[in-house]
């Protein structure tokens, strides 16, 4: 049964439709259908939602979609969904993608597991880990990304880390920064804490 903020009953923190008014239109979202306009992002990418916020139909359904465009050189931003896994599938141009596992191997705590993913092809992200997306090709790239969650949470690494107000202390010896590195970067990065 889809849902709506206008209804009474609530599933999952969201407020569920009448089931006498559901039509055929709950269960479609077109979202998704058009790429996102990059003109003057800084980061030459974008991720649209289809989250439950945006198409309360999968609410309960455990599902969510995203749309990420990328121009030649965009970059979507390492980050983690803690409560979902993705899979990236490839729609157009090649993406450069990848995710950092952890391990119990104290001499190499980390590891890198990364490829180019062209049309057609997918590439899964488990749940919590680190991922990012860069377009080095020539041409714009897009996927359709899937996960296994109506709201997968999102985490972007950087604006938590230099945008959100950390003590700069914490910064310049984290990452072995300059004041004057962290300050600028942090200039920089508090301007989209509100990204999502």
């Amino acid at each position: 049964m889809p849902f709506s903020i206008n209804a009474g009953v609530r599933v999952s923190g969201y407020l569920c439709k009448d089931p006498q008014t559901v039509t055929a239109e709950d269960f479609s979202f077109a979202g998704l259908a058009v790429a996102a306009n990059l003109t003057g992002n800084p980061v030459d990418a974008a991720a649209t939602f289809g989250f439950v916020r945006d198409w309360p139909a999968l609410n309960a359904l455990g599902l969510s979609l995203v749309r990420l465009d990328l121009n030649p050189g965009g970059v979507i931003m390492p980050h983690t969904h803690n409560l979902a896994t993705e899979i990236l599938f490839v729609l157009e141009g090649e993406i450069y993608t990848g995710f950092v596992a952890n391990s119990d191997n104290p001499e190499h705590p980390n590891k890198l597991f990364a490829k180019v993913v062209k049309k057609g092809e997918a590439f899964i992200f488990p749940r919590g880990l680190l991922h990012f997306q860069l377009n080095n090709g020539t041409v714009p790239a897009a996927s359709i990304n899937v996960l296994n969650g109506q709201n997968p949470g999102i985490q972007l690494m950087s604006i938590s880390l230099f945008g959100t107000g950390i003590d700069s202390q914490v910064l310049e010896k984290s990452f072995f920064l300059p004041p004057d590195s962290v300050a600028n970067i942090s200039a920089v990065l508090s301007q989209f804490v509100d990204i999502l």
